[in-house]
């Protein structure tokens, strides 16, 4: 008897795996690409902003993703009326690796209610990336502080960059 359920799943094994190779085959892809899934891993670490340069913030990332950061603001809003200390934000970043160029949209949540300081939430959704970041998805997720008098902040973040 275990020697039939062995022989059953073999070709079981074989069919799905001849399935996956007829399906690979008619849409163009290799049987490696059919078969493969992204490749996942989880970053942390922190992002120090250092100062603003003609309308874009520009900071370092350090941890897990290395390089220089930017940052361009689109837009904010009141997160309510009565309290008008929570705004919403978004914008867009890039973070410049050795491995190649990752690309951001942000939105954030801060509260603006301590003079000069703001708290704040981001989450960073990959929209792409060159080079080995080419066709990388993910998000990230800052928490931290920035002074808007010294135009410097410290941030943690921790999330997931998936290539395919």
């Amino acid at each position: 008897m275990f020697n039939n359920l062995t022989s059953l799943w073999r070709k079981r094994a074989a069919a799905v795996l001849l399935a996956i190779i007829a399906v690979s085959l008619t849409l163009g892809l290799g049987v490696g690409e059919a078969l493969s899934a992204p490749r996942c891993r989880p970053v942390r670490g922190h992002l120090l902003d250092e100062h603003v340069e003609g309308g874009v913030s520009v900071a370092r990332m350090t941890g897990s993703l290395r390089g220089d950061y930017t940052f361009t603001f689109i837009e904010s809003h009141p997160a309510d009326a009565t309290l008008t200390n929570l705004i919403f934000a978004t914008g867009t970043s890039v973070v410049d690796t050795r491995r190649g160029t990752l690309s951001f949209f942000e939105t954030s949540s801060q509260d603006t209610a301590e003079f000069g300081g703001v708290n704040a939430t981001v989450l960073m959704t990959v929209t792409g990336g060159t080079d080995q970041w080419a066709g990388a998805t993910g998000h990230i997720v800052l928490t931290g502080s920035y002074n808007a008098t010294t135009l410097t902040g410290n941030w943690e973040y921790q999330g997931e960059i998936c290539t395919p």
